[in-house]
C-alpha cells in the first residue's frame, strides 16, 4: 500500500464481523511490539487503536477515518496533529494528553492514555493522544502492505480502501441511497427508536 496523494481508511463490513476482537489484539500488538499475550501477562496498558462496537445484534470494528478536513487537527491546541503522507498522524512524544482532539473526534476514535512499558519519551504514566496510523510503522518494519488488523482478521470484515478512489465515491453515494431507503422503511413502519452503541466489554484487554 502506498499513500502519496491518495487517502487510505480501514473499511469495516459489519455482515462479516463476528465479535472475535483479534482486529484489537492484532493492533495492540504492532503498537507494543511484542505479542499480544506476553503483554497482557506482563500487565501493560493496552490502547487498541480500533474498537469493536455492537449496535443491536450487530457488530463492527470501528477506527479513525482520516478526514480531510480533520476535527482533530483543528482542535489540537498546539499544533501536533498533522496529515503525514495521507495518513492523519499525532505527534505522541509531545502530546501533552489534554483530550481536546478526542472531544472533537466525530467518531470516538481517539483516545488518551498511557501504553505499553514507557508511554512516551521514556517516561512512565505520561498520557499521549492515541489513534489509528495506519500501522505505518508496523508496516515498514515487517514489509506488510496492510495494516495488523486486516491481516488478523480471519473474516476478512476489514480492507484498506483509497477513499479518493471514484469507485469509492460511487459506493458510498450507493450506500447513502440504501441508507436512506431503509430509514424511510423503518418510518413506515413505525419501528421502536435503534437501540444505543455501546463497546463491548474488554475484561482481557488492558
Amino acid at each position: 500500500m502506498q499513500n502519496g496523494s491518495h487517502n487510505y481508511i480501514v473499511h469495516a463490513n459489519p455482515d462479516r464481523c463476528i465479535g472475535c476482537r483479534k482486529c484489537e489484539m492484532a493492533c495492540v500488538s504492532a503498537h507494543v511490539n511484542m505479542p499480544y499475550k506476553e503483554a497482557k501477562k506482563r500487565g501493560l496498558p493496552l490502547m487498541p487503536r480500533i474498537k469493536v462496537v455492537k449496535v443491536g445484534d450487530i457488530k463492527f470494528p470501528t477506527q479513525c477515518h482520516h478526514c480531510d478536513d480533520a476535527p482533530c487537527a483543528s482542535a489540537c491546541q498546539f499544533g501536533l496533529i498533522h496529515r503525514v503522507d495521507g495518513v492523519v498522524r499525532v505527534n505522541e512524544e509531545l502530546c501533552v494528553g489534554c483530550k481536546m482532539c478526542a472531544m472533537a473526534c466525530p467518531f470516538g476514535a481517539i483516545e488518551v492514555g498511557v501504553e505499553g512499558e514507557t508511554g512516551f519519551c521514556g517516561r512512565k504514566n505520561q498520557a499521549s493522544a492515541k489513534k489509528c496510523d495506519l500501522c505505518q510503522e508496523w508496516r515498514a518494519e515487517n514489509n506488510k502492505d496492510v495494516c495488523a488488523c486486516v491481516e488478523a482478521c480471519p473474516k476478512n470484515a476489514l480492507e484498506i480502501v483509497d477513499i479518493s478512489s471514484p469507485y469509492v465515491e460511487i459506493a458510498a453515494k450507493m450506500s447513502a441511497i440504501q441508507l436512506s431507503r431503509l430509514r424511510e422503511a423503518r418510518r413506515e413502519q413505525a419501528t421502536p427508536p435503534a437501540p444505543q452503541v455501546k463497546t463491548l466489554s474488554a475484561p482481557h484487554l488492558g
